[in-house]
């Protein structure tokens, strides 16, 4: 009884926030008194998605590591202490910039559905809820985190993989305190940890839900860490751990076999590259849908002149907003696994087919449904930015897909099951449906701006859907000169979903009544909701080059910098 009191009290405070009157009449950048979310420094910088990780990236940059070197130590450590969002049982989109080679480089370790996938099982009409593809052994893909972080240290690396993980093992034998923040995840998502006894026992107390500043331990994590760190993250994808995934699997439906493990390989890809007036934008192709989309909505912003319109006014906010609910159809529509079928984002990012969507938005309104581009519940993931003192780059964006992935835990080795199938199509019609061996489509977009050839912006976001148009907001607000990038992270955030446009209860009062009037139904959702993702980024002045790092107050990350006195 005290758990469903207290999932109970939890649900209604969480809808008296999203429910909270609008009491602003103009925007004002929000200030956050606990925690720290901008920092520079002149010569590193980690924004990563927990205090603890960016520290432990940091201290790796000082001791004479690169960007990758802290990249792995951070991702190791978020593994510890952001369990719920990302880690080895998961994948993601690693975007890199080597200063040595001068070259962008994309890193795909996106899951993949096993060979074995049983396709009809996901489309039968009686399961309504899709919950095959959303939760359990069935919604398990295959894990691409291992290949993926491996590829990182073997093309960039410069310290022992050990050292490396060493820290982030240290934390999960000793422990970390729960925020306030992971303790409303835990109660959010109460069902799933109670359902697997493995989780329950790391992140409840005494079957409990535990309290802030409760110490989370790990200590089958902390050995699987250790012993990776003397081979390779790929040992995972090996007996005795790939014994442990599978049988864990298995024995709860799913067809994830010790085979998909050992074949699974990450991809490198070429960067997608666009531009929003004098920048240019670097981020990820298919089958991130993500990047497509980012691309999309700047060209949608530039060329209906965004730049002249009142910062957050109604028609600024309205075209954004257009914007964002076309290039999201389009890519969720065309885009799939490139290894597969062929892409048209060049179609996508036409000035034939942007002029022709805006023409349609102005004459339409606000219909319930856009139509895509014709040839003839929320994601919950992690997002690290790193600049290093050698002018390496990286923007990576990872995932397990929803809080506590699957609900799924493989025992012996600690490590988080993704529920990453749910991320293809509820629609067996379309190209992202469900095949044995590809690659869901993604909506991660890690992000690099340069200007003149230089690079001023590494950003990037988790957020599921919201994702593309939660950057190209932040994007345009700072590339634009409207704010700071500080600001551009706190301001209020919006996103459609149909004719319903969700929006931060800070957006200005004759904002939302003129977004009404136009015929969207807005939907208040909160002050600083993590619904609305959480940017991470590091901005970098062309002249100083001096590093800005922040954090988004929806979530509890936090930058650390380096500077270096002489």
């Amino acid at each position: 009884m005290k758990i469903k009191a207290a999932v109970i009290l939890s649900l209604f405070a969480l809808f008296l926030t999203g429910c909270a009157p609008s009491s602003l009449s103009r925007y004002q950048p929000e200030k956050d008194s606990v925690r720290v979310l901008s920092a520079a420094a002149s010569t590193a910088m980690v924004v990563s998605a927990h205090p603890i990780a960016s520290e432990i990236g940091l201290k790796i940059l000082q001791e004479g590591g690169n960007a990758t070197d802290a990249a792995i130590a951070t991702l190791s450590a978020l593994n510890v202490v952001e369990p719920h969002a990302s880690g080895l049982g998961g994948g993601g989109f690693a975007l890199y910039y080597s200063a040595v080679k001068d070259s962008f480089f994309v890193i795909d370790y996106r899951e993949r559905a096993p060979a074995e996938v049983i396709r009809e099982q996901y489309y039968r009409k009686e399961d309504s809820l899709h919950t095959v593809r959303m939760h359990g052994a069935t919604a398990i893909g295959t894990p691409g985190a291992p290949a993926g972080w491996q590829f990182l240290f073997n093309k960039f690396s410069t310290q022992p993989l050990e050292a490396l993980v060493a820290p982030a093992a240290q934390v999960a034998d000793s422990g970390f305190p729960l925020s306030e923040k992971q303790v409303g995840i835990i109660m959010d998502h109460l069902q799933d940890i109670v359902s697997d006894s493995a989780i329950a026992s790391i992140f409840l107390d005494n079957g409990l839900p535990p309290e802030t500043g409760f110490i989370v331990k790990q200590p089958q994590l902390a050995a699987t860490l250790r012993t990776l760190g003397k081979s390779a993250f790929t040992q995972l994808y090996t007996s005795p751990f790939a014994e442990d995934i599978v049988r864990t699997v298995q024995a709860r439906g799913g067809s994830l076999t010790e085979r998909d493990l050992a074949s699974y390989r990450a991809q490198s890809r070429q960067p997608l590259r666009g531009r929003y007036h004098e920048y240019e934008i670097i981020t990820l192709p298919p089958p991130s849908i993500g990047g497509t989309a980012l691309l999309e909505i700047l060209k949608f912003a530039e060329q209906s002149n965004v730049r002249s319109k009142q910062f957050l006014s109604t028609e600024y906010v309205h075209t954004l907003a257009q914007a964002s609910r076309q290039a999201l159809r389009d890519v969720t529509t065309w885009i799939s696994d490139p290894d597969y079928d062929q892409q048209p984002v060049s179609s996508l990012l036409s000035d034939e087919w942007i002029d022709r969507a805006l023409t349609r938005m102005n004459e339409e309104g606000v219909p319930e449904q856009m139509p895509a581009w014709d040839a003839g519940k929320p994601g919950n993931t992690t997002h690290l930015v790193i600049v290093d003192s050698l002018g390496n780059l990286l923007s990576l964006t990872q995932s397990i897909n929803d809080f506590y992935g699957a609900g799924v835990m493989a025992p012996k080795s600690g490590i988080m099951l993704n529920n990453h199938m749910a991320d293809f199509s509820s629609d067996s019609t379309r190209k992202n449906s469900v095949q044995p061996n590809h690659r869901p489509a993604s909506n991660m977009a890690s992000t690099i701006v340069l200007k003149n050839g230089k690079p001023v912006l590494v950003i990037g976001s988790p957020g599921g859907p919201r994702i593309a148009p939660t950057v190209a907001q932040v994007i345009i607000a700072v590339l634009d000169g409207r704010l700071s990038l500080q600001d551009a992270v706190k301001m209020p955030r919006f996103f459609p979903q149909n004719s319903v446009l969700w929006v931060e209860n800070r957006m200005p009062e004759e904002t939302v009544e003129g977004l009404k009037a136009k015929g969207w139904k807005v939907s208040m959702n909160g002050s600083t909701n993590a619904f609305f993702g959480g940017v991470h980024a590091i901005g970098i002045d062309l002249v100083s080059h001096r590093l800005t790092g922040v954090a988004d107050p929806r979530r509890d990350g936090a930058p650390a910098g380096w500077e270096k006195t002489k």
